[in-house]
């Protein structure tokens, strides 16, 4: 073969071998691109029995906006603690009865677990406002509700947020102490968010 066809042959395979790599990085981007679309969370995703549509889980990018800007429901929890768990159960009888369309829900398993900028920003932010343990540092903990206006917390709740797993839920959570609860949520959303 003379030189001249060799490379009109080889021009020929690399323009084939180029179109089937073209090919299969369209299919392949097809094929997987609803892998690498970003999943959006719904509070069902945490907590299997809650339904409820007022529920908007952010991350803690949006945790942070939401701390500095607006007038926000904001309820921190923890999808791994039974505490969270009943606590969601109790604050949901309050916003269901108050008809509370929107509320915050931050699950802080993922970034505290990382140790991450925004869990350090979320604590600067709401400092003062957190439980203090034993080491008397201020700490982020699940569950809690907090009432913000642009910036200001104006309440904020940790009721069972430093329990030790030595008191059994049930117990806690008799009925007395649900009424108590329910009637100072009640009494702070209706001050602080619904101002009645």
């Amino acid at each position: 073969m003379n030189p001249k066809t060799k490379s009109i042959i080889r021009k020929i395979i690399y323009i084939i071998l180029f179109l089937l790599m073209a090919v299969a990085f369209v299919y392949l981007s097809e094929k997987y691109a609803a892998n690498s679309e970003r999943k959006v969370y719904t509070i069902t995703d945490y907590y299997t029995n809650n339904t409820n549509k007022y529920y908007e889980v952010v991350t803690g990018n949006k945790m942070i906006s939401l701390i500095r800007n607006g007038h926000n429901i904001i309820v921190i929890g923890s999808s791994n603690s039974k505490y969270s768990q009943r606590y969601i159960e109790e604050i949901d009888k309050i916003f269901n009865s108050l008809k509370i369309d929107k509320v915050y829900y931050y699950d802080l398993n993922n970034d505290k677990s990382q140790q991450n900028s925004n869990y350090y920003k979320i604590r600067e932010l709401l400092e003062g406002y957190l439980t203090s343990t034993d080491d008397n540092d201020n700490n982020l903990l699940a569950p809690s509700l907090y009432i913000i206006n642009n910036g200001q917390v104006e309440y904020y709740n940790t009721e069972t947020a430093a329990i030790k797993n030595t008191t059994d839920i049930n117990s806690y959570w008799n009925e007395e102490q649900q009424l108590i609860f329910q009637g100072e949520i009640t009494n702070a959303i209706n001050k602080y968010y619904l101002n009645k």
